[in-house]
């Protein structure tokens, strides 16, 4: 966090000072130049101009600076008060700052001599030789600026806040699943184990594959679809150890791109719920039937199970709220969900955007 905080104000840094030697060093030569060549058509005095330029707009700049401060810690934060108190010394303080700097730039040596005289004579004068409209709209740049800057690091903040929120409560959803997974799994290796069944070895060398998986792969943002695939074939795979031989499951792939990444985990809620809530374990009469394919850069899942005489209680549990969840937080508009759920059977199809 603090290294985007620091690259944030780095941003908005170079912004600023693009601004000010542009605002005060560059305008006012391309502004010498126009003149000289499209109203005096002689660029040869722009030399002279430039010079005076370079050594003026500087001044310029210094309280071009000083003002923009005062704007930033007074007038955006809206301390009106301070800010008028400020102005107001800011503006003495200018009267004596342009009289030391004519007087030294007329001792400068290298400038032209009536550039010399000019400052000779402004750094005499009586006066004050700013001109009003040239400060006013000096102001109003700078404000808004100032404004600019501000919004613009509002937004970057919020947004910054609406990532870390996003982050906890992703963070939040996958700790709840991993748990919950492992629960499910790990009650079909008992079931096996009293059985005393030869599959148990088996489930459990595919149940340690999935826990590296889940460990060490899943804790990415993203992960390739072919080793998301690849975990769900495992957990299908040991589902059909668990299941009566006369349910019928099968699991289509189609077009899967090896470029094509994923969340993790975010597809095996609801295929885990269609075995959890789908098959009648005691008969052997029900079904699975699961379609992956990808076209185009968009993810096809369907899923078609059969639904029991007597549906176990909460068939929308912790998972797959979660996994709609999760679809909301990271394919927000980019997903369609639909499920059609009859007497005898339940269909789900889910279609998701896997790029903006």
């Amino acid at each position: 966090m603090h290294t985007v905080r620091m690259a944030t104000a780095w941003k908005y840094f170079r912004f600023e000072g693009l601004f000010f030697i542009t605002y005060y060093l560059l305008f006012p030569i391309f502004t010498a130049a126009e003149y000289r060549y499209f109203e005096q058509h002689n660029l040869g005095k722009f030399y002279n101009d430039a010079l005076e330029m370079l050594v003026f707009s500087p001044i310029n700049l210094f309280s071009g600076l000083v003002f923009y401060a005062i704007v930033r810690r007074s007038l955006v934060s809206k301390k009106l008060v301070r800010f008028i108190l400020y102005t107001i010394l800011f503006l003495i303080g200018l009267v004596f700052y342009k009289k030391l700097t004519y007087l030294l730039w007329s001792h400068l040596e290298f400038l032209p001599a009536k550039a010399r005289s000019d400052a000779a004579r402004w750094a005499n004068a009586r006066g004050l030789h700013y001109s009003i409209i040239y400060m006013c709209r000096d102001f109003l740049c700078i404000s808004a600026l100032a404004y600019f800057i501000y919004s613009a690091k509002q937004e970057d903040q919020l947004r910054q806040l609406k990532e870390q929120q996003l982050l906890t409560e992703l963070t939040y959803l996958k700790a709840q699943l991993h748990p919950h997974f492992f629960f499910n799994t790990l009650n079909n290796i008992y079931s096996l184990a009293l059985k005393q069944s030869a599959d148990t070895a088996s489930l459990v060398a595919r149940l340690a594959e999935m826990m590296r998986y889940i460990l060490y792969e899943a804790e990415q943002p993203t992960v390739p679809l072919q080793k998301e695939l690849r975990f769900l074939t495992n957990y299908i795979d040991t589902e059909k150890i668990r299941q009566h031989a006369n349910n019928q499951i099968s699991f289509d792939v189609q077009g899967i791109q090896p470029d094509t990444k994923i969340a993790p985990l975010l597809l095996l809620p609801f295929i885990e719920n269609a075995f959890k809530h789908g098959l009648q374990q005691e008969t052997g009469h029900g079904f699975v039937h699961i379609v992956l394919c990808e076209s185009e850069k968009e993810l096809l899942l369907q899923i078609n199970n059969s639904k029991p005489s007597l549906p176990k209680e909460n068939p929308a549990g912790i998972g797959l709220q979660n996994a709609t969840k999760r679809l909301n937080l990271l394919y927000a508009g980019r997903y369609t969900l639909n499920i059609q759920s009859t007497a005898q059977t339940y269909q789900l199809n889910l279609s998701l955007q896997l790029h903006d």
